[in-house]
This record gives C-alpha cells, sequence and structure tokens, in this order.
C-alpha cells in the first residue's frame, strides 16, 4: 500500500503554518539578542548567520529539493524500493558534504573574518561551523518526507529547531555576557585580556558573547537532526509491504548517487546563489562605507547627528552601521521563510506532473503557486515600507536611536521583500521540471548587479548603508522579471506571473495605505507600541476584505485548504470566489 499524500495546498498550509511559528520564535530569539548584544555585537552575530543562511537554505529548499524529485518521480511510477533506497544513499552522501564544509568552515573562520573587515566575528564563525553537518542530515530526511508529499515532519522539524535556537542562544550568549564582565569586575580582564575601562570590558566581552548565541544556533540544528533521525526511527515512512514486494528491482547506489548530485549540485547552488546578496552585503557594507567615511565624514556625521550612542567612534561606526542593518534582514526575510514553503510543497505534484506529461496542470499549479506568493508578501513588504518606525519601535523599545537610523534601510528593505518573497517558489517550479539551471542563472546575473549597485552607492556619503536595499531591489527586480518569461517558455504554457500579481498588488498598497493612515491618526492619541497594533490589525483587516470581494481565490484553491469543502461552500454562497 502506498503512502497517503497531502494535496499541494494542505502542504504549502502546514509548512507555512510552521513557518510562521519558527519565525515568531525566531523573533523572540533574535529581539532580546539584539538588546543584549546591541549594533557592535550583532555585527559579529550576523557575519557567522549570514554564512549559516544560505546553509539553512540548503537544508529547507536546496538539498532536499534533489531528494524530494527522485522520489516523487519514484512514487508516480511505484518504484517504492528505489524511494527506500533513495534515503539511504543521500544520508551518506550529505554526511560526506557535511563533514567537508565543517571542516572547511572552521578552518577559515579567521581568514573569512578578516577577509570582510570584521576580525572579532572569527569566534562566531567558527562556532556555526558544525551546523553545515547536522543541516545536511537534517536534508536527507526533509527531502525524503517532502516526495512522499508529507509535510509535517519537515514542519515540525522546523519548529522544534527553532525552539531550541530560542532557548540555547540566549542562554548561551546571556552566560557568556555575564561571565565575562563578572571576570572583570573581579581582575579587570575579560576572558585572560586586560581591560582598562568597564566600556573596554565591554566591548572585548562582545565578540565572546556573540559566539556563544551562535552556538546555540548550531545546537538547535543538531536538535532538529535528532528529532527527524528518532521520528523516523519510530513512525517510519508508511510505505506497505505489499507496496515494496510489487515494486522493481532498484537502481546500484553508484547510479541513484549520480543522479541525486546532478540535480543537488545546480539546485545548490541555485539555493545558496538565493543568498548570497546577505554574503554581498557581509562583504561590501563594512568595507564600503568605510570609504565614504574616508571621503567626507562630516557628511556621514551629520545625518546621523543626535543619534549615535557616545560608546560609537568614527572608526567603530562601519561595523555600527552593519549592526544596524542587521537589524532589518530578520525581517527582509520573512516573507520569503512563508513563500518558499508554497515551492517546497509544490514541488513534488509538479515533478510528478512533468514526468507524466501534464504541462497544462503545471502552468495551473505554477500560476497558483506564484499569486500565493503575491497574497503574502506583497502586504508584508509594503506593510514593512509604510510602517518602518513603528514596525522597528514595537521590536526594539529599548534602542530607539537606532530604530530612528534603522527606519530608512527597512523601508527600502521592505520593497526588496515583496520581490524576494514572490522569486523564492519560482525555483522550486524550475526545479521540478529540471532546470534548475535557469534559477541559478538569473541570480548569478542578479548578483552581479547587487554587488556592482553595493560597490558603487555605498561608498556615497549621504547614501552609506542605505544603499545595500538600492542594490537588493535591482537584484529581484531583475530576478522577477527574468523569471517570468523563462518559466513560460520552459512550461510551454503561458502562466501569466503579472496578471497573477496585479490584484494582489492592489489589495497590498491599500493595506499599507491603511496601516500608516491608521498609525498617523492613532498616535496623537495613544501610545506608539498600541498604535502601531492596532494600524497593523486595520491593515491586515482591509486586506482581508479586499481580497475576498475581489475574488482573488479560485474555488478549487478553496476546496485544497483544511475543511475547504466547507470554506468554498461558505465563500461562494457569498459569491466570493473567483
Amino acid at each position: 500500500m502506498p503512502p497517503k499524500t497531502q494535496g499541494f495546498i494542505k502542504g504549502a498550509l502546514i509548512l507555512t503554518a510552521a513557518a510562521l511559528t519558527a519565525k515568531i520564535l525566531g523573533m523572540l530569539f533574535k529581539i532580546p539578542l539584539q538588546n543584549i548584544l546591541g549594533a557592535v555585537g550583532m555585527s559579529y552575530f550576523n557575519a557567522a548567520y549570514s554564512i549559516f543562511t544560505p546553509i539553512y537554505a540548503l537544508s529547507v529548499s536546496g538539498l532536499p529539493v534533489a531528494v524530494s524529485k527522485l522520489v516523487a518521480e519514484q512514487c508516480a511510477r511505484g518504484g517504492y524500493r528505489q524511494v527506500r533506497k533513495i534515503r539511504r544513499v543521500s544520508l551518506l552522501l550529505f554526511l560526506a558534504f557535511g563533514l567537508g564544509g565543517t571542516l572547511l568552515l572552521i578552518l577559515g573562520a579567521r581568514f573569512f573574518s578578516s577577509a570582510i573587515g570584521n576580525p572579532g566575528a572569527a569566534l562566531s564563525v567558527a562556532a556555526i561551523a558544525p551546523s553545515i553537518l547536522f543541516c545536511c542530515l537534517i536534508s536527507s530526511y526533509r527531502g525524503y518526507y517532502q516526495g512522499l508529499g508529507n509535510m509535517t515532519p519537515t514542519a515540525l522539524s522546523q519548529v522544534v529547531e527553532t525552539a531550541a535556537k530560542l532557548i540555547c542562544g540566549i542562554a548561551l550568549s546571556l552566560y557568556v555576557l555575564n561571565r565575562g564582565l563578572s571576570e572583570y569586575a573581579a581582575y579587570s580582564t575579560v576572558f585572560g585580556q586586560f581591560a582598562p575601562t568597564s566600556h573596554q570590558a565591554h566591548l572585548l566581552v562582545l565578540p565572546w558573547a556573540a559566539a556563544g548565541a551562535v552556538l546555540g544556533v548550531t545546537a538547535s540544528t543538531l536538535v532538529g537532526a535528532l528529532y527527524l533521525f528518532f521520528r523516523h526511527l519510530i513512525k517510519g515512512d508508511k510505505i506497505g509491504r505489499e507496496a515494496i514486494a510489487a515494486a522493481p528491482r532498484p537502481e546500484p547506489a553508484g547510479k541513484i548517487a549520480s543522479s541525486l548530485l546532478k540535480i543537488a549540485l545546480p539546485v545548490c547552488l541555485s539555493a545558496a546563489f538565493t543568498h548570497l546578496t546577505n554574503l554581498i552585503d557581509l562583504a561590501t557594507i563594512m568595507n564600503r562605507v568605510s570609504v565614504s567615511l574616508a571621503r567626507d565624514p562630516a557628511a556621514i556625521m551629520r545625518m546621523y547627528a543626535g543619534l549615535l550612542p557616545e560608546s560609537v567612534t568614527q572608526a567603530g561606526l562601519p561595523a555600527y552601521l552593519y549592526g544596524i542593518f542587521a537589524y532589518t534582514t530578520s525581517l527582509y526575510h520573512l516573507p520569503a521563510a512563508i513563500t518558499v514553503t508554497l515551492g517546497v510543497s509544490v514541488l513534488p505534484a509538479i515533478s510528478a506532473r512533468w514526468a507524466l506529461g501534464d504541462r497544462a496542470e503545471i502552468a495551473r499549479q505554477a500560476a497558483s503557486v506564484i499569486k500565493l506568493a503575491g497574497l503574502i508578501a506583497i502586504p508584508a513588504g509594503l506593510g514593512m515600507f509604510a510602517m518602518s518606525e513603528p514596525i522597528l519601535a514595537l521590536l526594539l523599545p529599548a534602542q530607539l536611536q537606532d530604530v530612528a537610523i534603522a527606519a530608512p534601510v527597512l523601508r527600502g528593505m521592505g520593497l526588496a521583500a515583496v520581490l524576494l518573497g514572490i522569486t523564492t517558489p519560482m525555483a522550486s517550479i524550475f526545479q521540478a521540471v529540471g532546470r534548475a539551471d535557469i534559477p541559478l542563472k538569473l541570480i548569478a546575473a542578479g548578483a552581479v548587479i547587487k554587488l556592482s549597485a553595493n560597490w558603487v552607492l555605498l561608498a556615497i556619503p549621504e547614501l552609506n548603508v542605505r544603499a545595500a536595499a538600492y542594490g537588493t531591489i535591482l537584484c529581484y527586480g531583475f530576478v522577477l522579471i527574468a523569471g517570468s518569461i523563462s518559466l513560460s517558455r520552459v512550461v510551454g504554457r503561458p502562466v501569466g506571473v503579472a496578471k497573477s500579481l496585479i490584484k494582489p498588488l492592489f489589495c497590498g498598497i491599500l493595506c499599507a495605505l491603511t496601516a500608516n493612515t491608521a498609525y498617523g491618526l492613532l498616535s496623537n492619541a495613544l501610545s506608539s507600541r498600541i498604535s502601531a497594533l492596532i494600524a497593523i490589525g486595520t491593515g491586515a483587516a482591509v486586506y482581508a476584505i479586499f481580497v475576498l470581494f475581489m475574488k482573488i481565490i479560485t474555488k478549487n484553491e478553496a476546496i485544497l485548504l483544511p475543511n475547504g469543502k466547507k470554506v468554498a461552500k461558505i465563500l461562494e454562497k457569498l459569491s466570493l470566489l473567483g
């Protein structure tokens, strides 16, 4: 008996719910951590986390794609013995990759941190290294279950992992910080290094405290890997004995490994390149802001007059501004962290349809994925643009000086978040139809645009760190336009990307305008935090109303929701379905 599978929308909802939960837990991790470490400490943490982000992308939507695609194709053909062998081979293969990557990062930690102009991040970079191994092990299990059409193990492992990151990261960071400051109080040293003042002691302890937080992130990936291992050991994969007995003989392990690598390498490169903009920012922001500071220090100091903490010197300003930029990145990645689940969920379904040659259904499913991605990314990103300062003040009430500097950065990153959120699931569609090379080429070209823009614009004193968002907008704007054209050509049918996004864009603009107007009216009578919460809720309510009244969701999409038949019946009676 073959295993039961979840529909693409239901699977996407399971993953989306998990992603939202994980993001909420992630914000509960990042917000107190930002208050503990400050902008300078966050520059060390973010240097390592910018390495972790593409690695984590591989474990969520990169390496699992190769396993998921092969498993889904074999399930469509009844090759369940082959399915089991794919899991075993992928586990060994990814284990080897993980060990190699971990050793490489440990040995190169000092070189990497020095190359980006942030040598204090070396401890954090070394602390994140073991996560490569654990993420590779996670990838094998997640890809296997996703290929079987079961998104629940992936979803639960994400939540378990993020909860562990919250607990371990905050606890280790606070422990290291308190230990270092206690040593200073007793001996005037911080982990053996003399500190002439309390301010100097705080600066000396920050790299260690950031490394403690990063070590918590690494511990969370170990917890995620152990969860999936024991879940599989206890519950298995639900493939019945009859299905195994009726399946044809599996291919040799070498051939399976070759097939996995053939799919995995371009997919992994594509997933890594998707986060290449983070690495470009990591490599260029401090270096090029230093150039702008050398060109006209007075212009930059005037721009931030009255906002910089007393402890931030002119020499330390590039690291401080990079830490400010780091405040915006978790919000910027939020829409894409949700929309990536749409691609993960639809990939097995499109892979199976591609194997059967059903291109009309592929075009329909691709259009649905892009529309749903737009419905999520557009209001989220435009909301960041319209409500940047209230949102940051809500999250960082103790750092209002930093908020004033970060708000203009978040406005630009909000627009970039819309583009990233829509393009992220498009990569999975290309991968499902055997064209993983296309997103790789597109994001490589976009990265060149991003790098060029950063190099030129960051060095302009009047722009400095704000220019990082402009390069990201140019990068993903190109990827969206070129990707839309390429997708229709590959599928052989018009997918209608622009048509799918027009109505969500209109609703998203109304949402942002409503929230901004409501905040302006309420902030005169209520506190900033209460006004922000009410304004965001009002914008979301207006958005939901217009989405329904414009009939953006179709009956087929509504049926695939949990209790979808009842939902579709109610919406149909109210004439709210497209």
